[in-house]
């Protein structure tokens, strides 16, 4: 997806013309054409007048983003002609627009005022571990925005390694509950989060692979044998089932399990010095 500037610098006038005659270039709107057969939801961008942004541009970066049932787009001036049009905001004037799809430090602005506060955390956290900006990156592209945005900024921790991870956290530290990230425990290897000393929480990804499956469970038998409890928990519960996996956290630290070893350690060591 062109715009029509942009064709003519690469092609020139007479090439331009060339590709519209014979159907290579299709017109999506006044100024932007068409190539090939590009993405959707970028044809659908254009139409409407704007550009593919927010979480929309975001997923096509590789950015970690929850599930969304439309298309995002922001308006790129034109679009507020166009009845019906509904476009993401971002705090401040809408820029003009370059490309049909947004880059990842103009997307980013524009998720937080779509997303809801550990959603846009999520987010974040992706952008930093995928090194597509740094914290203070993003800081700037907020500069402007309100205290409660900045707030959330400093809750961002590039260090997570997924979005579920990242969202199971966020709502831990709004508990006031205290949680470590991507932490190394010896036999075991690196654990999602800890709660206190003893409470592991591991998040799973979309995909099933039986050689990752066999892997985490050897694992978590591991963590057992040195006194930890894992709860672990898929990608759709944390999303789809949200209230079962928060009561459930939840109610393992209301039990104390984060504080105390295992019921399996304890009545090995109970039987060990009883044999003494």
């Amino acid at each position: 997806m062109y715009s029509a500037q942009h064709l003519i610098r690469r092609l020139g006038r007479a090439g331009f013309a060339e590709c519209i005659k014979n159907g290579i270039a299709r017109k999506i709107r006044r100024g932007w054409y068409a190539i090939g057969d590009p993405p959707q939801d970028l044809v659908t961008a254009v139409h409407r007048g704007g550009v593919l942004s927010c979480v929309s541009a975001l997923e096509k970066h590789g950015v970690w983003v929850p599930e969304q049932p439309d298309v995002h787009i922001r308006t790129s001036g034109r679009a507020a002609r166009i009845p019906d049009s509904r476009f993401c905001q971002r705090f401040g004037r809408d820029d003009p627009a370059c490309a049909a799809i947004d880059d990842t430090p103009t997307a980013v602005q524009y998720a937080a005022r779509c997303l809801d506060r550990g959603e846009f955390v999520a987010v974040c956290d992706s952008v930093m571990n995928l090194g597509f900006m740094t914290g203070e990156q993003i800081d700037y592209q907020f500069r402007n925005a309100p205290k409660r945005i900045l707030a959330l900024l400093d809750r961002c921790d590039g260090r997570a390694m997924s979005g579920p991870e990242s969202m199971i956290r966020f709502f831990l530290e709004g508990k006031h509950v205290k949680v470590r990230i991507q932490v190394q425990i010896d036999t075991v290897g690196q654990v999602d989060l800890l709660v206190g000393k003893h409470l592991i929480i591991e998040t799973d990804g979309r995909e099933f692979h039986l050689e990752r499956f066999d892997e985490d469970r050897a694992r978590d038998v591991a963590a057992s044998a040195l006194g930890y409890t894992t709860l672990r928990f898929s990608r759709d519960q944390v999303l789809y089932e949200w209230e079962y996996v928060t009561t459930s956290i939840m109610e393992a630290i209301a039990a104390g399990v984060h504080q105390r070893p295992s019921r399996r350690v304890k009545c090995a060591r109970e039987r060990f010095y009883t044999e003494l």
